[in-house]
């Protein structure tokens, strides 16, 4: 379905829910046919919007399709359907179920995270706006000597580490690709940077050139002599 709004064309997928297999497979060969296509549709897209029913909270399977998504590269936004039916749980009672629902995929805590209702239509403009969003972030490309200046800075103070306790410095960087944004560091020895360090660099790009809702793939080669 094609949706048009201030100048911008969305083509929107409606797919099936993705259940554990163990339920697919007593449901069936026509709902299997669906998580094939449901899965198939994630390969494709560009954003992921995953719809989390507010009274049942955001579930391991929720978070699995989450995962799926970061994995594609798509873009990635957690909107919780039907908020219209939380409206007396107050102020204390939102921030318990955000907390609870960003620990379960804290692994993508990039995605933005939004209460809508499709009954009543509250905040689904605020859905197209963040869909917009992610969609344009995902495909930002940075210059390569505006990226090589940033992690000559981040490195000056927080020099990388590698799993060996190597040093190792990053001779120079580009980006590669996007959609995802994808980028490679050459470094002076063949090496990998410790998995908290590749989280640490990939905030701070986030934080500086503003990819909200979008994965960020870093790599890291020895530079060819």
């Amino acid at each position: 379905e094609l949706l048009f709004w201030r100048d911008r064309r969305f083509r929107l997928i409606d797919t099936a829910g993705i259940r554990r297999p163990g339920r697919v497979a007593k449901s069936g060969k026509i709902e299997s046919v669906s998580v094939v296509v449901s899965k198939r549709a994630i390969q494709r897209a560009d954003v992921v919007v995953l719809l989390v029913d507010a009274q049942e909270g955001l579930t391991d399977q929720d978070a699995a399709i989450i995962g799926a998504a970061d994995k594609a590269g798509c873009g990635v936004i957690v909107a919780v359907n039907k908020w219209d039916l939380m409206k007396g749980i107050g102020e204390d009672g939102v921030r318990t179920f955000d907390e609870l629902a960003k620990r379960q995929v804290k692994f993508v805590d990039y995605a933005p995270f939004l209460h809508i209702s499709a009954l009543t239509g509250e905040r689904l403009p605020r859905l197209l706006e963040a869909i917009d969003r992610v969609s344009v972030s995902r495909q930002r490309r940075i210059p390569t000597g505006e990226l090589n200046r940033f992690f000559g800075v981040i490195t000056a103070a927080h020099p990388p580490v590698s799993p060996d306790r190597r040093e190792v410095r990053i001779l120079y960087s580009a980006q590669i690709a996007v959609a995802p944004p994808t980028f490679v560091c050459f470094t002076n020895v063949a090496t990998r940077f410790h998995f908290s360090y590749v989280r640490f660099l990939t905030n701070r790009l986030r934080e500086a050139f503003g990819y909200e809702g979008s994965p960020i793939r870093l790599h890291v080669r020895r530079r060819q002599k």
